[in-house]
């Protein structure tokens, strides 16, 4: 009866019956039986302080874990808890030129998180991640500072996700 089927429509039926599975996240090292998290937000404690900086990272952070993961959300008591502190904001020059004038400028963003994980503690972590981008000295950084810090944050929510739930 196979022999008859074209291989196409075999090919088929065997990438669907090997995919009809519950969907699980390589290398994730996660407890099936976690439900929950919750991500405390961001405290900022830089010398330089921008006012969106903690909301943007709380939410970044909120949001990959719920479009990823598939766990609820909780205020408080969250079976995995993320509590991230902005420790570092700073810029500074990334290159110069021949005249010793600075041709790039680096915006760098630290932050310190501490990872909580209730049902297996010994992933849990106290870990600093830090993420520059280079921009153009020539260029005011009020006028694309939103676009530099949302373009740091993807870096580094992504690294701590991998830290987490990955265990990179």
């Amino acid at each position: 009866m196979l022999s008859r089927l074209p291989i196409y429509v075999i090919t088929a039926l065997v990438l669907f019956t090997g995919s009809c599975k519950i969907y699980s996240f390589k290398g994730s090292t996660l407890d099936p039986s976690i439900k929950t998290f919750t991500v405390v937000p961001f405290v900022n404690q830089a010398s330089i302080v921008v006012p969106s900086l903690s909301n943007t990272l709380t939410e970044k952070l909120k949001d990959k874990c719920i479009r990823e993961l598939n766990l609820s959300h909780s205020e408080n008591e969250g079976q995995i808890i993320f509590r991230g502190t902005i420790t570092s904001y700073k810029t500074g020059p990334a290159s110069v030129t021949s005249n010793e004038v600075a041709a790039s400028t680096r915006l760098t963003i630290t932050t310190k998180i501490v990872f909580e994980n209730k049902i297996n503690p010994e992933q849990s972590f106290d870990a600093s991640f830090s993420h520059y981008v280079d921009f153009d000295s020539k260029k005011d950084l009020a006028s694309i500072e939103n676009d530099l810090i949302e373009e740091i944050a993807e870096m580094m929510i992504q690294d701590i996700f991998n830290r987490a739930i990955n265990n990179w």
